[in-house]
């Protein structure tokens, strides 16, 4: 009995540590600019990462709907998916960008 237990929590153990994990991650959009022009990106990291993350986007590269390369230059501003960009052009952006 005791060792159905045992065994019953170690089952349950890994599986209640990725949901604790998971929980750290947050959706966020990413003010891009391409070499294609700027668009609005999105994401999901962790928010105590989030300069990491900004940083290493720059080199990326990205495909558009016929399959061509193009590169990430710069990200000027991610922030959390409900909230609003700091820069009008930004904002605009989003407004027409899908979800």
């Amino acid at each position: 009995m005791i060792r159905s237990i045992k065994y019953g929590l170690l089952l349950l153990l890994p599986g209640m540590l990725f949901t604790a994990q998971a929980a750290d991650r947050q959706d966020v959009k990413c003010h891009l600019i391409t070499s294609k022009g700027e668009q609005i990106a999105f994401y999901r990291w962790d928010l105590d990462k989030q300069q990491l993350f900004m940083a290493r986007l720059s080199g990326k590269s990205l495909k558009d709907a016929r399959g061509k390369r193009y590169f990430i230059r710069e990200a000027r501003e991610c922030v959390l998916l409900k909230e609003a960009f700091s820069s009008e052009k930004a904002r605009k952006l989003d407004e027409m960008t899908l979800r």
